[in-house]
């Protein structure tokens, strides 16, 4: 598949008669006394997203820019056939997830040392380079598991047009190894697509690039 076809999927217009606003919250599991996922879920609180919005003019932003990545990661599953696949972006010392397919989890990661070995999605976005677990039953390194199905996993950093990381997208798959003859296409093309997507979108531009740049939050030691 080409890089044009994916940004297609991203820019194709809106219909302005369709109701989006259910994409702008979801239900996220109950979480465990120290904020991890429980193995078995139940459903917990709505996650509104709304909270990222302080005006109507970002409100509407909000949403086109919810519903295009939503249209993308359903997209990718019916290409793909992957089982789960979400998108962050960082707000502050945290990942929150905007958009995602599959099955419900938690709505934030912490950004910060202590986490990079409990949590892939903190390393990427800490580390800025991607992370590929292709059987996680063999895997000595960090993980977070929140689905006893998940046999592999692929999580990559999303760069701002300066290099600045500025969230994170990760996928999933109960199938060892899914992602060895996939992670070309989604490490490269697919990740292009988001960044030059996200790159001039005005939810993006109107609180400027260095608002989701996470080490302004935290530098450096």
């Amino acid at each position: 598949m080409r890089l044009f076809d994916i940004l297609s999927v991203l820019y194709e217009p809106v219909n302005s008669l369709d109701n989006h606003e259910h994409l702008l919250s979801y239900v996220q599991p109950k979480l465990n006394e120290d904020g991890t996922c429980p193995i078995l879920k139940e459903a917990g609180d709505e996650y509104d997203l709304r909270q990222y919005a302080d005006s109507p003019e970002q409100y509407e932003n909000l949403l086109d820019l919810v519903t295009r990545l939503n249209r993308l990661v359903r997209w990718i599953h019916l290409k793909t056939d992957v089982m789960w696949f979400g998108i962050y972006l960082s707000h502050g010392n945290k990942l929150v997830k905007y958009v995602y397919n599959g099955e419900m989890s938690k709505a934030e990661f912490p950004i910060a040392p202590e986490y990079l070995d409990k949590s892939i999605n903190t390393r990427v976005i800490m580390e800025k380079q991607h992370y590929y677990i292709p059987d996680v039953t063999k895997h000595d390194g960090p993980y977070y598991r929140c689905d006893a199905k998940v046999k592999s996993e692929l999580c990559c950093p999303i760069f701002d047009p300066e290099g600045d990381v500025i969230g994170i997208f990760d996928c999933e798959d109960y199938r060892e190894n899914f992602f060895d003859e996939k992670i070309d296409f989604i490490r490269t093309k697919v990740k292009k697509a988001i960044e030059i997507f996200l790159e001039d979108h005005p939810y993006i531009t109107y609180m400027g690039y260095s608002h989701f740049n996470p080490d302004a939050y935290n530098p450096t030691a």
